[in-house]
């Protein structure tokens, strides 16, 4: 695992280029504390939109809602001399789902990390913008968050989302995270005219502190609450190096929606990542002084409004200066420049493995190949331009790109063509998935002949397999299990599914059987906020046992439900 480091005589700072550029560690030599919460072990788990992430450090998300499409992928990354000689580490790519620019340089002075954040969008078009860094730091016990806000957005009723006070939520001090009983999110309403930070403290006043520039308004805690199904996701995903929260920052209010970013615009932010050292008296008393203990130190730091005038100059200084590759990420901003975008000046990209076949495309080959996707208006009209080739991927794409607009009609027809030209699982499969957008009864037939020109992969039986479960045809899906490739067969989720159909084909005993494989599946997949593995365990406890599934207590190694304000009975 490839590591780069940012070092003086007060901090450590250690990166992951690998894994979007995550902020792995950072240390405070002088007090000898560690600023985050590093993780003692990389699990990666299905909790963002690629089925890839895992916790531990700072994660910097941008373009659509959610964790970075990157999070788990290379990034470029440059080291940046400053024309102040600051050393500066810069990560960037092209994110292709808005089509936007975005770098992110780091450097030290004294006891502070310092981010800029620039996101350029060069379209000639308004684009949902969204930045979140997320910041996992420990649950200490008798430790506290402490924001500068009154109230908060959140869902801790399971009412829907609702404004409560802060710090006192139904009763409970939600300042101190051990308090909190399930999952939740606390997005502060942060006044305009506050500072923009966020702490989490243990007893003794020392954590991390974060504090930025004040366009960056949006601050929130996240915690997996102290449920069954919490304790189980944190065991999950870690080894022993504890439970954490996370507390974070974001350009919007909360995480349901984007911000518009106007055409043919930059944006630029900064943020100072420090140890927090907050006299430890404080901590436990008043939530409004230990307020104002943590804007005292972000004074004495230089303060908000300091980011605010160096803003510019930071810009100008740093963000615009060109950098020494060390490590190359994805081809798709090197691609987009061939197809006719503007590069930022500051940002060099380079051809990649995962671009070779659309350069062979755009070149007029006809047996070009693509394996990656395309996205964009300039990949669609190469596309388009090679439409009446005999290539069966071009039309394959363009129905891709219809299903993503949700215009199935037009999808079916790229995709009918495609199948003409070669017959194969991948447009099969899409040909399924389409009909039964349609309301077609036919999306089994395709599904199950995706499944025939290829029995060896796990994405496509999991993608059919879901399908046929939403199609009802439970009976078609265990017949389509016995023809698998054997490895597959023993994959929990697969065995999840033909639990599942079992029940609705009304042998629930077969269905225990399954579930209890080995001891019990281990779903290490496992989706947050997923009900399926919850409900298929009280489903086969009615059938067999008759006991009303509301009543139900599902046993820890099934419950990955880590908010349930109604259902669920507790255990004594």
């Amino acid at each position: 695992m490839t590591v780069a480091v940012l070092e003086n005589e007060y901090l450590y700072a250690e990166f992951l280029p690998e894994y979007g550029g995550r902020l792995w560690k950072l240390f405070d030599k002088k007090k000898q504390k560690d600023v985050v919460y590093t993780n003692d072990v990389i699990r990666f788990r299905n909790l963002s939109i690629r089925n890839a992430w895992f916790s531990g450090g700072v994660e910097w998300n941008c373009g659509v809602i959610g964790h970075s499409p990157f999070t788990c992928s290379q990034m470029y990354c440059a080291f940046v001399t400053g024309k102040n000689g600051e050393d500066v580490l810069r990560f960037y790519e092209f994110e292709r789902v808005r089509g936007i620019y975005y770098q992110i340089d780091f450097w030290l002075e004294q006891n502070k990390l310092l981010t800029a954040v620039r996101i350029e969008n060069p379209n000639t078009q308004v684009v949902p913008m969204y930045w979140w860094s997320n910041m996992a730091t420990p649950e200490y016990k008798k430790g506290r968050v402490v924001v500068s806000a009154s109230s908060a957005y959140n869902n801790s009723d399971g009412m829907g989302i609702k404004k409560s006070q802060i710090p006192f939520d139904n009763e409970i001090d939600v300042s101190y995270p051990e308090n909190i009983p399930n999952t939740i999110d606390y997005f502060y309403d942060i006044p305009a005219d506050e500072e923009k930070f966020i702490a989490n403290v243990d007893q003794d006043g020392f954590g991390l502190l974060q504090f930025s520039t004040s366009n960056l308004k949006g601050r929130k805690l996240f915690s997996w609450g102290h449920r069954k199904g919490s304790h189980h996701w944190q065991n999950m995903l870690t080894d022993r190096a504890g439970d954490y929260v996370e507390i974070q920052a974001g350009l919007g209010k909360t995480q349901y929606e984007c911000i518009p970013m106007p055409p043919k615009c930059v944006w630029t932010f900064s943020e100072c990542y420090t140890l927090a050292d907050i006299p430890r008296e404080m901590v436990s008393g008043s939530y409004n002084e230990l307020v104002n203990a943590v804007k005292d130190q972000i004074s004495s730091l230089g303060g908000c409004q300091g980011l605010d005038r160096r803003l510019a100059s930071i810009s100008k200084e740093i963000n615009s200066q060109k950098g020494k590759v060390i490590l190359k990420g994805s081809g798709f901003g090197y691609l987009n420049g061939l197809l006719g975008a503007k590069i930022p000046q500051q940002l060099a990209f380079y051809d990649n493995s995962d671009v070779a076949e659309w350069i062979r495309l755009r070149s007029g080959d006809e047996t070009a190949c693509p394996k990656t996707f395309a996205y964009g208006e300039r990949m669609e009209q190469l596309l388009l331009s090679q439409f009446h080739s005999t290539n069966w991927n071009v039309t394959y794409q363009l129905a891709l790109i219809a299903y993503d607009r949700r215009d199935f009609k037009l999808a079916q027809n790229h995709c009918f063509r495609s199948l003409l030209l070669e017959c194969n699982a991948y447009n099969n499969h899409l040909y399924a998935h389409i009909l039964y957008q349609l309301g077609d009864p036919e999306c089994v037939y395709f599904a199950k002949k995706s499944l025939r020109h290829n029995r060896e992969s796990y994405c496509l039986a999991e993608s059919i397999f879901s399908l046929l479960i939403k199609a009802d045809a439970c009976a078609d899906l265990i017949q389509e299990y016995e023809s698998l490739y054997d490895p597959l067969k023993k994959i929990p989720r697969l065995m999840m599914y033909l639990s599942y159909a079992y029940l609705k084909c009304g042998d629930a005993e077969k269905a225990e059987k399954i579930l209890y494989y080995e001891g019990g599946l281990n779903l290490l997949d496992a989706r947050e906020g997923d009900r399926f593995l919850d409900n298929l365990y009280r489903g086969i406890r009615k059938e067999l046992y008759g006991e009303d599934p509301a009543e139900v207590v599902v046993p820890e190694q099934f419950d990955y439900i880590v908010a349930d304000f109604f259902a669920e009975k507790k255990p004594e």
